[in-house]
């Protein structure tokens, strides 16, 4: 993409979820013939620099890899890390959980941010969706001192910095969250009721 166009920020792809309850990587679903990571990789197109956080790096991926921090099962040390390695003071921490995420809404959050803004979340389908928002790396120390302390959700981070919320709507299909075998059947369903003419 033309760097004149592009969005000076970083965006971290969270793949290190277990994913018990879907039985296998979500990553690696297939969404209308697309792998999920792929999918998500190019809707991130306009950001400046790309990577994919998890656990241990998977022996085929093709894109840049961080590993994460810690050991700890939880999103908030996906940002943890992100925050650490970043080269940017804005950071969009997504997760595979969101196979249906468009680059508009990116846009959208990168828009809304100010001076003084740590965190510029979406809300939408009744939730804070906390792992499809930008973080400013100024949190890395408020971070890191969540995680020595053990409070690793995401949403009472929102609720203790300075957090600008952008409403999307409560029936969002964007913000689709897949978390079992059964949810891959909604989710290309609803992809397919997404592309111009569904």
């Amino acid at each position: 993409m033309n760097s004149e166009n592009a969005i000076p920020a970083s965006v971290f792809i969270l793949i290190g979820g277990k994913s018990e309850r879907f039985g296998s990587p979500k990553w690696r679903a297939e969404i209308s013939g697309e792998m999920v990571l792929n999918r998500l990789w190019q809707a991130c197109a306009a950001f400046e620099s790309r990577y994919v956080t998890g656990k241990e790096q998977p022996a085929d991926l093709d894109k840049p890899f961080i590993q994460d921090e810690l050991e700890i099962q939880a999103p908030i040390i996906g940002l943890y890390t992100a925050l650490k390695q970043t080269q940017h003071d804005w950071n969009l921490l997504l997760s595979c959980d969101l196979p249906l995420m468009t680059a508009d809404v990116f846009q959208t959050l990168w828009n809304r941010r100010s001076e003084d803004a740590d965190i510029v979340v979406p809300q939408a389908n009744n939730r804070v969706q906390v792992t499809c928002a930008l973080y400013h790396r100024r949190l890395r120390q408020t971070v890191a001192e969540a995680v020595a302390d053990g409070i690793l959700g995401l949403f009472r981070l929102t609720e203790t910095v300075n957090s600008v919320k952008v409403s999307l709507g409560k029936k969002d299909y964007r913000f689709f969250n897949m978390n079992t075998v059964e949810d891959l059947d909604t989710a290309q369903a609803l992809a397919e009721k997404m592309q111009p003419g569904g």
